[in-house]
């Protein structure tokens, strides 16, 4: 008896770790020689049972090799079963054991160790799926916007003055198309996830360790000593409705139906032909299927009155079994219904966890649109109003001052070069802007448009993310002074009080209605946290405070630059 289950140790080692490879094929040695072992003692009168043999190999080998050599297996039993002449059941039984067991034991490991990549990789796909968006937008916005942004260069090369009134007239249809854009992925469709189905391993496995024990059952009723094959008839739909209802949809319907093929047939139908009692083989299965698809209490109840029935079916028709086969037949009961129950919910949580990595890329992806149309906005917004804005100024310089255009008409393509690149970095996420030098770019716009401008910066050394908000929020500041008003005086601070910096801008042009919420400052709030203050003040003045940690969390990067969606949104899920 210790030599028959001298092959579970290594077995069981084998499937609790994630061995090196070398290691694994060493275990699976040592499963077959030990499981071979009892040969040298006790010969051909042992009743070779190799079903871990038949794990390890599907366990360990991959499926091209370890579905023959596991069919060779099932062979050799066979084989030697019939060499030694067993009777057909005992023969039938032999081999399908070996299947079932060795197909429970694969499949619940096979399942479980897909939990387990899924589960480690759940951030995976959400981190694919933004790469993906990101390249998608780039592809598109290179398509239009920098066509567009080359257009207007092009226009400002040749210098003349209908040409940078085009150039002007551009700027301004392409800032326009970027606010529609901004928009449109914002509330535009995000990543379709494709539907979640459940896992083929498992019904795949279910459905054979269901048709083995059918048929175990079927050879049961066949070859019985003194019995008549002709009951097969009856068995064979009774045995196929039931397999057919546990591999349907789970419901309580499919239940109660599968309840009424196998028990009262099997007992107490046994009285009348005792060859129907046969039929209570699949008694486990029904078991694990009231633990898979029923709550508790119910499932408890059905699940010790079937246990209860199969104890009473022993002794009731007689003849009473040997105490062997009845702890036998009980075992067998809580295996099948083990095996059903797991691989049930096993399955179920597979799905689980591919709906949630569907879901985790979703909201990866309309996060990243969102950020990107919040970068559109903000950052190239600016420049494209800016470019549109100095143009103007050079078309009034080139009759006054013919030198001073030619300047300014420089800065503006440089300008429109820097938008280009500003254009590249918004779909890579890795937009790294300066506080000192967006100050001189806000300066010369506000310039451009006729407002005198007071600045003031007390900040000292700021930390790169920290220096790249604060750019970003004094580029959409100055974009609203631009857009929403008629000033003539612009006052802009920003200035550092302890882990608090404050950036204050006020004008005074405010005209007609105050503005209502509208993307730059929703796109404000989104940046620093919600502390976003704005508002009309008595003389026609409009001011805006935006306030935020020195250290915000939201401007960190990783090497990828994808730790925004991927890495901190999807961390604590």
């Amino acid at each position: 008896m210790a030599l028959t289950a001298a092959s579970y140790p290594p077995l069981v080692a084998m499937l609790l770790r994630r061995w090196r490879t070398h290691v694994r094929y060493l275990l699976l040695g040592a499963v077959v020689v030990l499981a071979l072992l009892p040969f040298a003692v006790v010969g051909t009168a042992w009743d070779w049972l190799p079903w871990t043999v038949e794990a390890a190999l599907l366990c360990v080998l991959p499926a091209r090799a370890a579905w023959p050599l596991a069919g060779l297996v099932l062979v050799a039993t066979a084989t030697g079963g019939i060499l030694q002449g067993e009777d057909v059941t005992a023969w039938f039984w032999r081999v399908s054991a070996t299947g079932i067991d060795g197909v429970i034991v694969f499949s619940l490991y096979a399942l479980a160790e897909m939990v387990s990549r899924l589960h480690t990789a759940r951030g995976e796909r959400a981190r694919l799926a933004t790469i993906h968006e990101r390249l998608r937008v780039d592809g598109e916005l290179r398509g239009t916007v920098d066509r567009e942004l080359c257009a207007i260069a092009d226009l400002l090369h040749r210098g003349a003055a209908a040409e940078v009134r085009e150039a002007a007239e551009v700027a301004r249809r392409t800032l326009a198309r970027i606010r529609a854009t901004a928009s449109e992925y914002n509330t535009g469709p995000v990543y379709g996830a494709a539907p979640v189905r459940s896992s083929r391993l498992a019904r795949r496995a279910l459905l054979g360790v269901l048709v083995l024990q059918g048929a175990k059952t079927l050879v049961n009723v066949a070859f019985r000593p003194g019995g008549d094959p002709r009951w097969t008839l009856l068995f064979a739909p009774l045995v196929t409705g039931f397999i057919v209802l546990i591999m349907g949809r789970p419901s309580g319907i499919r239940l109660a139906l599968a309840g009424l093929f196998a028990v009262p047939i099997a007992w107490p139908g046994c009285f009348l032909v005792l060859v129907w009692g046969s039929l209570g083989a699949v008694w486990g299965f029904f078991i694990g299927a009231a633990f898979a698809w029923a709550r508790p209490p119910r499932s408890w109840l059905i699940a010790t009155g079937m246990l209860a029935l199969h104890g009473v079916a022993f002794f009731f028709p007689p003849p009473v079994p040997s105490a062997s086969v009845m702890a036998s037949s009980l075992i067998s009961d809580l295996i099948l219904a083990w095996a059903v129950y797991s691989l049930s919910r096993l399955a179920d949580l597979v799905v689980l966890l591919e709906r949630a990595r569907h879901e985790l890329a979703a909201e990866a992806v309309a996060r990243e649109r969102a950020r990107i149309a919040r970068d559109l906005h903000d950052v190239l917004g600016f420049s494209l109003s800016a470019v549109a804005l100095r143009s103007e100024l050079v078309l009034r310089l080139m009759k006054r001052s013919p030198d001073r255009a030619r300047t300014e008409q420089a800065a503006l393509l440089e300008l429109v070069e820097r938008a280009r690149g500003e254009l590249g970095s918004i779909a890579s996420g890795r937009i790294r802007l300066r506080l000192r030098r967006e100050l001189d770019s806000v300066l010369q716009a506000l310039s451009a448009a006729g407002i005198a401008t007071d600045a003031r910066i007390e900040t000292g050394p700021l930390p790169a993310e920290v220096d790249t908000a604060l750019a970003t929020v004094l580029r959409e500041s100055v974009t609203n002074v631009l857009r929403h008003s008629r000033a003539l005086k612009c006052e802009i601070s920003i200035i550092r009080a302890g882990e608090v910096i404050r950036l204050h801008v006020a004008n005074d042009g405010v005209r007609g209605a105050e503005p209502g919420p509208g993307n730059g400052l929703a796109n404000l709030a989104e940046r620093t946290g919600g502390s976003v203050r704005a508002g009309r003040r008595p003389g026609g003045r409009f001011e805006l405070t935006v306030e935020f940690r020195s250290d915000p969390p939201r401007f960190g990067s990783d090497a990828d630059g994808v730790d925004p969606v991927a890495g901190v949104q999807l961390g604590g899920r």
